[in-house]
């Protein structure tokens, strides 16, 4: 359960906001930024009518990011997996022990940001880690540009196993993301994704989210269609409705796939994270209500969410409770319980736990 914005995490770690400029390269890289993580992962699934299936897992993260150097810097990251345990054999599956995650160069200028090689996207449909060119235009007024190409991608997270840098398509695929937000409490966010040979994506996003005192209400509205290259043409619309009240949030909303083709190609980069697991929401001719809360007390974190998913030929409901408890500065604790009850043989429950220790 992750909100997620259409803006570049690298737009914001590039700017000279965050260091102050060195006058040579030795000064750039003494005053550079360690960052890092240890990371302890362990899920286990009860399924109705199939085996057990879980893991354990250990990861560390490390990576460094030099002080800017005429408006240029370095951003280098890897980030090593290794399963300690499994129930049945084969659930965690990688491709690669390690993987070199961020490997870039970045230049920062108050109108324009450039990023070159292995980085992080967070676009609303294009994440993970990429190799990839990208561009952030700022020169225009309440607006923010991003355009971008990408040839390669990878998954780097300690809550699963690692996959290595692999092909997007033939050609890479190229982006164009674009944010207004010139209109009080209104972001407007158009979009487009090309990939030669395998599909056109189109889309835009809406999201309204006003302050009145002690309240605020907002919404989304989302849509997007595929032309795809082969087979049916798919799209995908989103609505929600949410208010914020005493540091809880509540939200209620609906998604929709096309009857032919459902989400066609749309979620091969990146998806929205609304579920944990959740993946009946792109079939052909699904329909999800979903609604949920989530909020803070203290030092804790919680959340829950339910979704109901109808879709060509089942059904699937979902239940996502998660709670996390900031044990100091650097150390989170985190639990999540889900239970899934469909028509296809796929009713279980799973249980993970993280520990997260950061620097």
């Amino acid at each position: 359960m992750k909100i997620k914005i259409s803006l570049i995490s690298a737009c914001l770690l590039t700017g000279s906001a965050l260091f102050a400029d060195s006058t040579n390269i030795v000064d750039a890289l003494k005053n550079g930024k360690i960052n890092g993580e240890f990371f302890i992962y362990a899920e286990q699934s009860d399924i109705k009518n199939a085996d057990n299936q879980g893991f354990g897992s250990g990861s560390f993260d490390l990576g460094f990011t030099t002080d800017s150097l005429y408006g240029f810097t370095l951003d280098v990251g890897s980030r090593a997996n290794h399963a300690f345990w499994e129930i049945d054999g084969g659930e965690y599956t990688q491709n690669s022990k390690a993987v070199l995650h961020t490997a870039n160069i970045a230049y920062s200028h108050p109108h324009l940001d450039v990023i070159l090689g292995r980085q992080k996207l967070n676009l609303e449909w294009a994440e993970d880690f990429h190799e990839a060119l990208v561009g952030v235009v700022k020169a225009f007024p309440y607006t923010t540009i991003v355009v971008g190409y990408t040839q390669r991608a990878a998954i780097a997270d300690g809550d699963q196993p690692l996959s290595a840098f692999e092909k997007i398509g033939d050609d890479g695929a190229f982006v164009v993301d674009a944010k207004y937000e010139g209109i009080e409490y209104l972001v407007l966010n158009p979009y487009i994704y090309y990939a030669n040979d395998v599909a056109l994506w189109t889309g835009a996003k809406a999201a309204y989210d006003g302050d009145f005192g002690e309240f605020k209400i907002g919404g989304t509205l989302q849509y997007v269609l595929s032309d795809e290259d082969t087979g049916n043409d798919g799209s995908f619309l989103q609505a929600e409705a949410r208010g914020t009240f005493a540091n809880v949030n509540a939200f209620l909303g609906f998604f929709k796939t096309d009857k032919d083709g459902g989400i066609g190609s749309i979620n091969a980069i990146g998806d929205i994270d609304i579920f944990e697991d959740g993946e009946q929401i792109y079939e052909i001719d699904a329909q999800t209500f979903y609604l949920g809360a989530n909020g803070s007390w203290n030092r804790f974190k919680f959340g829950g969410i339910f979704g109901s998913t109808e879709y060509d030929g089942g059904k699937m409901r979902e239940l996502d409770l998660s709670i996390a408890y900031d044990l100091t500065e650097h150390l989170n604790l985190s639990a999540v319980f889900v239970n899934g009850n469909g028509d296809r043989d796929n009713d279980y429950n799973k249980i993970s736990a993280q520990a997260v220790y950061s620097f």
